[in-house]
């Protein structure tokens, strides 16, 4: 069996990368495993070498991202070995028991498959990602696809729109170039627009139709609700005015601004957080560099 390269963006969550190397070492006999430490000041993260068990930290200077990130390890790892397996996988995920070899097999039976996610659970076992579609008139991303009637099933694995970043496999041979995320997203819709832009470039983009990863479902991210819902809010619209009509962009604008609206009397750091993704669009709209240099 190849060696599957294993990439997890670190943000203050030692105990969750320790959780997940863990989980690789008991599941899968040949890896590499590769932690971008996207919060440097925070060394404890080095106590997972303590473990012994195959890892490597690439410090970054500050937060950069997690598309940024991501884009660091699988530069270190194309450089390399080009036709590498590379498994982009969050550090709250858990592995189930013989995952890489169903990947492995996915990848052997459709070698022409690029882009590879695969369906994820929550902790309660409910399906959260089973496949991504998008509505580009309407702005409409959905992934909590729990039947399947209607695709056609190729192997293991099922043709979609795009998968989750938390867990989301790169076939490099399938690339003639190293891939990469758009750096302009810190958090959230990175994984989409990887797969659109790749997508309408004629790549193939499937998900495997087992569940092979379990997922504490914005462990991290929730951490700061404010935080967690301008990024979220900005990546949307984002995503939206680069692959979405003006419909789309319009119809989510004018839903945001109503959001809002509502969100000040039940819920306020939602709200504020909306509402500052809200404003940091409008500005780089119009040129304004907010968003970036407050992120």
């Amino acid at each position: 069996m190849l060696v599957i390269y294993f990439i997890t963006v670190n943000y203050h969550s030692t105990d969750l990368v320790k959780q997940l190397l863990k989980s690789v070492y008991t599941t899968i006999e040949d890896y590499q495993f590769l932690i971008i430490n996207n919060s440097p000041e925070d060394d404890s993260i080095n106590e997972v070498l303590q473990l012994e068990l195959s890892a490597t930290i690439i410090n970054t200077k500050r937060n950069i991202g997690f598309g940024a990130a991501c884009n660091l390890g699988i530069q270190q790892v194309y450089s390399l070995n080009p036709q590498a397996i590379i498994w982009l996988i969050n550090p709250d995920v858990v592995l189930e028991e013989n995952a890489d070899s169903y990947v492995q097999e996915c990848l052997n039976q459709e070698p022409s498959i690029a882009i590879l996610g695969t369906r994820v659970r929550d902790l309660d076992g409910n399906i959260w990602f089973g496949l991504g579609t998008f509505n580009p008139w309407t702005g409409s991303l959905k992934h909590e696809l729990k039947k399947i009637e209607g695709y056609e099933p190729q192997a293991n694995t099922i043709n979609c729109r795009w998968v989750s970043g938390c867990s989301l496999i790169l076939n490099l041979k399938q690339f003639d170039h190293c891939p990469s995320f758009d750096p302009h997203y810190f958090l959230y819709y990175e994984d989409a627009d990887l797969c659109e832009r790749y997508r309408q470039k004629g790549y193939r983009i499937a998900v495997t139709q087992s569940v092979l990863v379990t997922h504490a479902v914005s462990a991290i991210s929730k951490r700061n609700l404010s935080t967690q819902f301008k990024h979220a809010t900005y990546s949307k619209l984002y995503f939206l005015k680069q692959h979405g009509t003006a419909l789309a962009l319009w119809l989510n604008l004018i839903y945001m601004v109503v959001l809002v609206g509502w969100l000040f009397r039940q819920n306020r750091p939602v709200a504020i957080g909306r509402w500052q993704g809200l404003k940091n669009f409008i500005d780089w709209q119009i040129g304004k560099e907010t968003y970036l240099k407050s992120r």
